[in-house]
């Protein structure tokens, strides 16, 4: 029975990527516009890791990996912190080629990780991969926020770092709820091949 239930939920997540992959470029909160005010910046940073689902996927994910794995606070400092590098980068008009492609190939190896409950997300490698994951997700926030002014950079930086603390709050939340439905490692491998799904499919969209 459980494992129909972790079967079920791996079809309905990978098909669920499949289908809604196009959307994963819809990154603008406002469309293209650049914000122009504290407000404007701090809505769109809240909405861009929502919007964004290759992003909404892969926040979640750092959630269940927090719970299955550990290194809770020092998982999620790595993450934002590459996300505000990442984006900090991309105002400078420094160049991380592919920047899509990143994010996608982010999702697949996390879920080959997840898939293989791999002890290599237990490790402080593992730290370092989150960063460097940050910083390709952060690179592509900062299409949203270039040429703005000071503030609103600030306050979009506030907006995505508060939404992605939300959306990893949520992830944990769902991990435990499936530990005490007595699913344990079964979910974090279900989690892994939805997220390796949705990577192929993302990448390629990017590619195309």
């Amino acid at each position: 029975m459980k494992n129909n239930i972790v079967a079920g939920a791996l079809a309905v997540s990978a098909t669920a990527a499949l289908v809604l992959a196009p959307s994963a470029h819809a990154h603008h909160a406002m469309g293209s516009a650049t914000p122009g005010n504290l407000v404007e910046g701090f809505a769109s940073g809240l909405a861009h890791p929502v919007i964004g689902l290759d992003h909404f996927v892969f926040v979640l994910a750092i959630g269940v990996a927090c719970y299955y794995f550990g290194r809770r606070a020092r998982t999620i400092a790595a993450f934002i912190a590459g996300t505000i590098a990442g984006t900090v980068v991309h105002l400078y008009k420094a160049t991380l080629p592919y920047p899509d492609v990143w994010v996608a190939l982010s999702l697949v190896a996390l879920g080959i990780l997840f898939f293989r409950t791999h002890d290599f997300l237990k490790s402080r490698a593992a730290l370092g991969m989150f960063a460097l994951s940050g910083i390709a997700h952060g690179y592509a926030y900062g299409e949203a926020i270039v040429g703005a002014e000071p503030a609103p950079v600030v306050a979009y930086l506030v907006g995505f770092t508060l939404v992605q603390l939300a959306i990893v709050s949520a992830g944990y939340a769902i991990a435990r709820h499936a530990q005490r439905r007595g699913l344990g490692l079964r979910a974090a491998a279900a989690v892994g091949g939805a997220l390796s799904v949705a990577g192929v499919a993302f990448l390629a969209l990017s590619l195309a």
